[in-house]
Order: structure tokens, then C-alpha cells, then sequence
């Protein structure tokens, strides 16, 4: 199922930006950092890599997402996947480079998941819909916008993300709550450099 017209239509409302806005076939299931830290590794903020499912490296963490921008594109006939988290817009050697690896594969399946933005600038949305009109994938998954740091785990062999649990835990109500102001948002943001 793609998601991408349902976007378009939220995207055209006014209070788009103001409220989280979650698109998705069904909610985000948990797993605990315990069950997947031996097992992948940590992305970190203006990072991105092409992955292949492998058991030692199976899973993608990312930790405290905020205002930046987290992106996967999976191949569900190979487990070929891009996992892109950006701070600033993609500039066009970026965007190069991820549609030249995409059109490398033969007759792809793609599906696209975006998450993060907690800010109501939308900008980094742009690179994402620079990355669908390049790639055409299917949108399985959208969420933007909200107050709540995030802690992902992108799923190599499932093409699926995670709701990571840091603390092996069910988080308690507000404890996700994000604390990190803009300022220190923005002495973080930089170009996305690939691992």
C-alpha cells in the first residue's frame, strides 16, 4: 500500500506541521536494546549507509531522533537498504549517490518509511520527496512532526522500524518528552556523510 496521495492531502492542510501526523498500516512494535545492540549498529545524526541483510549486522539503530530527519528505502526482493538520517536538506551529490545505487537494482520492490521532524520546519521534507520522485517507492510509513525524541531500529532482513526500547522497557508517559532546544539542535547539523 502506498501512503503517498494521503501524504499529499494531509500536507495541504493548515495545521500540517503543528500536529503529529502518523501514517502508517499499523502501529510501531517495541524492541529492547538488549535483543538488538550485539546485532547491527548506530547510526548517528548526518549519517547514511546501503545495507544488506546479514545476521551480524541485521539491525540500524538510531537513538534520539528529533528534529532531524530519519528515511529508509528497502527492496523487498534483495534486502538491499538505504537508511539516510540528515539534519540539513540533501544536497545533490547526496541524492546522486542514492539514486545511482537505486537504480542498480534489478526490477526493485521499494518501500520508503520518514520519521522524525519535531520542529514545523518542513524543509527536510523536501529531500524526501526528491528521493520518491527519483526512486518511485511505495510510502508504507510516515512520522512527522510531535514532541517525543524517537529511538529507532531499522530492520535489514524485515524492511520494518522498530520503536527502540534503551532502557528494555515500555517508556512511562512523558518520558520520551524532548528536552533538546533548537540551538543545541543546530550546532549538531552538518551534511550527511555515508558510512
Amino acid at each position: 500500500m502506498n501512503f503517498w496521495s494521503v501524504y499529499e492531502e494531509e500536507k495541504a492542510k493548515p495545521e500540517f506541521g503543528n500536529v503529529q501526523l502518523y501514517i502508517r498500516s499499523r502501529d510501531r512494535i517495541h524492541l529492547s536494546l538488549s535483543h538488538v545492540e550485539h546485532h547491527g549498529v548506530l547510526l548517528g545524526m548526518n549519517q547514511g549507509t546501503f545495507r544488506k541483510y546479514s545476521e551480524e549486522g541485521r539491525f540500524v539503530m538510531s537513538k534520539s531522533l528529533t528534529h532531524d530527519l530519519f528515511v529508509s528505502i528497502y527492496d523487498v526482493n534483495t534486502t538491499q537498504s538505504t537508511v539516510l538520517r540528515f539534519s540539513q536538506k540533501l544536497s545533490d551529490g547526496a541524492l546522486k549517490k542514492v539514486t545511482t545505487n537505486l537504480r542498480a537494482l534489478k526490477k526493485p520492490n521499494l518501500e520508503m518509511r520518514v520519521i522524525g521532524l519535531q520542529d514545523r520546519d518542513t524543509e527536510l521534507l523536501s529531500s524526501a520527496e526528491r528521493l520518491y520522485a527519483s526512486a518511485k517507492p511505495a510510502l508504507v510509513e510516515l512520522d512527522v512532526f510531535g514532541g517525543e525524541t524517537r529511538h529507532l531500529v531499522f530492520d535489514t532482513k524485515l524492511g520494518m522500524v522498530f520503536n527502540l526500547l534503551l532502557l528494555n522497557r515500555i517508556y512511562r508517559p512523558h518520558e520520551l518528552a524532548t528536552t533538546q532546544s533548537a540551538d543545541e539542535y543546530n550546532k549538531m547539523k552538518a551534511e550527511l556523510k555515508f558510512a
